[in-house]
This record gives structure tokens, sequence and C-alpha cells, in this order.
């Protein structure tokens, strides 16, 4: 029960710095702060790695049972589940940021493309437009 209780501590301390990560990850999106995006997906990625981990060593635990019927385990099973919630949540909202940045700079591009030279202008598969400079330049007279 000790080894469980170990690890389902370890659990809580991962998924509270993986939540600490992710509010940062808002913040760095906010302010399109790109280097720091990269060092929190780094440090983001590592934590996964480690929530995984421990939920896998939770799994092969042969007394895990006990996780249900033991009041303090079931509570650290409830408070890790409510964290993991507000990770996925944070998370979420993080994914729409980064949604609208690429639309926003999607339009962005559409529109630098369209000034930079309206006579070469053309569209992609997707409807998106491209100035595409080699159109025609593999025709023989």
């Amino acid at each position: 029960m000790t080894n469980l209780s170990h690890l389902l501590s370890s659990q809580h301390t991962v998924l509270t710095e993986l939540k600490a990560v992710i509010s940062q990850e808002k913040q760095a999106l906010q302010s399109q702060d790109a280097d720091t995006l990269l060092s929190l997906a780094s440090t983001k990625a590592t934590l996964l790695d480690s929530l995984k981990h421990n939920d896998e060593m939770i799994a092969t635990q042969p007394d895990k049972s006990i996780l249900e019927t033991d009041a303090t385990l079931s509570q650290q099973v409830s408070e890790a589940k409510s964290l993991l919630a507000e990770c996925q949540q944070l998370n979420a909202e993080n994914e729409s940021l980064i949604e609208l940045s690429l639309a926003s700079l999607n339009r962005f591009s559409q529109a630098l493309q369209v000034s930079r030279n309206s006579a070469s202008l053309t569209y992609d598969g997707k409807g998106r437009t491209s100035s595409i400079s080699s159109l025609g330049n593999n025709l023989r007279a």
C-alpha cells in the first residue's frame, strides 16, 4: 500500500506541474512568445511521459484493488482525476488559441500574397491564395 501511496503522490506532483506548464503555455500563446512555447512544449512532453509511466506503474501493482476500498487512496485518486480534468480543460483552451492564431496567420499570409503580386495570383486545392511564379516555366516554343 505504501508503494501505491507513493505512486499516487508522484502522480499528483506531476499533474500539478503539468497544470502549471499548461498555464504558462497559455500566457506564452497570448504574448506570442515562440521561444517560451518551444521550451514549454519540451517540458510538457516530459511531464506527459512521466504521467504515462506512473499510470502504467499503478496499473501493474498487485494490490491496486485497494485504491477503491481504502479511503485515503481513493481520495488521492479522486484528486488526481480532478487535476487531470483541469489540465485537459486548460489544454483545450490552448488548442482554441492556437487555432485562432493559425487562422489569423493564414489570413495575413493571403493578404501579403495578394498585395505582393496580384498578376500571378492563383489558388491551391483548398482555396487559399498562392502566388506561384513557376506557372508556365516548363513550356517550350
